[in-house]
């Protein structure tokens, strides 16, 4: 196995960078308004405007979408325990294998 580090490829992460990358995001505070907590402080200070930059709108988003997801998907947890139980539950060594081949092939770069 290799120790080296590839560069992040256009997978998930890098269509949501490309996305966000598209898009500006920017927030002003306006002094007038009533505003709470950081805003507060800054429109104490007077008209302010923030922009994220694009690995911070690729973190925001990527916040966003990992908030909608379970952390466990419980009833494949409760169907693989019962099968563990129940002695059912096969285990493939061969596709185990060949996984962590693959796996190993694609960490090299191919």
């Amino acid at each position: 196995m290799s120790n080296r580090i590839n560069p992040m490829d256009q997978g998930l992460l890098g269509k949501i960078g490309n996305k966000i990358g598209e898009t500006g995001t920017s927030k002003t505070v306006d002094a007038g308004k009533s505003a709470t907590g950081k805003e507060a402080s800054a429109a104490a200070a007077g008209s302010e405007t923030v922009e994220l930059t694009s690995g911070g709108k690729l973190l925001e988003r990527l916040e966003k979408s990992l908030a909608d997801i379970p952390t466990v998907d419980r009833a494949r947890v409760d169907a693989v325990k019962a099968q563990i139980e129940n002695g059912e539950y096969k285990i493939d060594a061969d596709k185990i294998a060949d996984a962590m081949l693959r796996l190993d092939q694609e960490i090299d770069g191919g």
